[in-house]
């Protein structure tokens, strides 16, 4: 356990808050995680030198089913039309859907590849100062957005249907003061271990302690 957590900042130990026995061990989770504690090498625009990131959170894999569904699609439906053409002739040639399929394959690669883009770069993290949200909908638009910790007013989550119950997949929804930002995260992994986190560091910055 020591040393699974000698890369936690010591200003989060001191704290001894029940959110670092939660999260400390997704360390130890793969670099494409969807919920990622604590982790390293991670920058973003306007980040303090002091400034520790302590979470990072990326959409769940459930939230891109239906882009996943297409490529399937696109790549599945050559390969019918060939199989009924040779049963049926005068659906076409065989080389018809041969050149077909290829073309799917191309299209099935940068379909798979938007989508990885995609849930790689909507992104959302957590630091002892704020919580920012970075958003891409496709190539040519992304949105950027930010909330100081202090702004937050009110956290809540709910799961998403059954799917959402099973795989711990829901929303995630914060309120910040005036007239700013209010977030809605969708579709994120452990929305409830999220809700917490928020809520313990909004307590350990009321405090001082960060």
């Amino acid at each position: 356990m020591k040393n699974l957590r000698k890369d936690i900042p010591k200003k989060f130990l001191r704290s001894n808050k029940s959110f670092i026995d939660r999260v400390y061990e997704e360390e130890k989770k793969i670099r494409f995680s969807s919920f990622s504690a604590f982790p390293k090498k991670i920058s973003f625009y306007g980040r303090d030198k002091d400034e520790e990131v302590v979470l990072i959170v990326r959409r769940h894999w459930i939230a891109y089913a239906p882009d996943l569904f297409i490529t399937l699609l696109v790549l599945l439906l050559p390969l019918i039309l060939l199989s009924l053409s040779l049963t049926f002739p005068i659906l076409g040639t065989p080389i018809l859907y041969t050149g077909m399929f290829v073309l799917s394959v191309g299209v099935a690669c940068t379909l798979l590849l938007t989508t990885f883009l995609k849930w790689y770069y909507t992104i959302h993290i957590v630091t002892d100062q704020r919580i920012v949200v970075v958003k891409m909908n496709n190539a040519f638009f992304n949105s950027y957005s930010e909330a100081q910790l202090e702004k937050i007013e009110d956290i809540t989550h709910q799961h998403v249907g059954l799917l959402g119950t099973f795989f711990d997949v829901g929303n995630l929804d914060i309120d910040t003061a005036g007239h700013g930002v209010d977030f809605e995260l969708t579709m994120i992994p452990k929305p409830r271990d999220m809700q917490d986190i928020l809520n313990d560091l909004l307590e350990i910055k009321q405090k001082g302690g960060i």
